[in-house]
């Protein structure tokens, strides 16, 4: 099972803006059959400053991802970066880290390698 860390991060974002930020990425993630969506940290507390929110904003997603489930994890991702040119996400899995801030062809196959890999070295060997 592949686990991969999502972080949103947005120039003079508040901690609040950070939080609904993974909010909306968690609901638009759970749409996404074979993964399994949660937060870091469940809550992000009333008095949090933005140094504090991005570590509380973080998303953990968990599952098998075959490569339709893939595209559609790069989709969501590649949404939500659309709707905000200051924008970007960080993913990291398995020690490697991508830092998403456009939506060029390469970046997308970039995250869809990473988590291809990953899957990849889960599998038993072929006999």
């Amino acid at each position: 099972m592949v686990e991969a860390r999502i972080n949103i991060e947005e120039p003079a974002a508040s901690a609040q803006r950070l939080h609904d930020l993974h909010d909306q990425l968690m609901r638009d993630l759970r749409s996404v059959n074979g993964i399994a969506v949660r937060r870091a940290r469940e809550e992000a507390p009333q008095d949090s400053k933005s140094g504090i929110g991005a570590q509380i904003a973080e998303l953990i997603v968990t599952g098998t991802l075959s490569g339709g489930t893939l595209a559609a994890v790069t989709r969501v991702i590649t949404a939500l970066i659309n709707r905000s040119a200051n924008r970007s996400v960080t993913v990291k899995a398995d020690g490697r880290e991508i830092v998403l801030t456009g939506t060029s062809a390469k970046v997308q196959r970039q995250m869809l390698e990473l988590f291809a890999e990953d899957e990849e070295a889960q599998r038993p060997a072929d006999r």
